[in-house]
């Protein structure tokens, strides 16, 4: 997980994202405190054999009850907790 900051968005969003799925990450979360949203990304395999991360599912407090690790299911965070609401 990340935490977006201003000053480490576009790194965050751009060459450290790039550099965990060359790494094989499987799952990349985005917590952007600003807007209380995480983005939940999955790394996933092209057909010639590439990967690329896509946006699996937004986590807002609409939907805050969906936030939870997609490869480790058992493992739950509150995401009132998550932003100290």
């Amino acid at each position: 997980m990340e935490v977006l900051s201003n000053a480490t968005e576009q790194y965050d969003r751009g060459e450290k994202m790039e550099v965990y799925r060359k790494a094989g990450v499987s799952e990349y979360w985005i917590a952007d405190w600003r807007k209380k949203r995480v983005e939940i990304y999955l790394n996933d395999g092209n057909e010639d054999g590439s990967t690329c991360f896509y946006l699996y599912k937004t986590v807002t407090e609409e939907n805050k009850d969906e936030l939870q690790l997609v490869m480790f299911p058992n493992i739950k965070t509150d995401f009132d907790t998550l932003f100290y609401l």
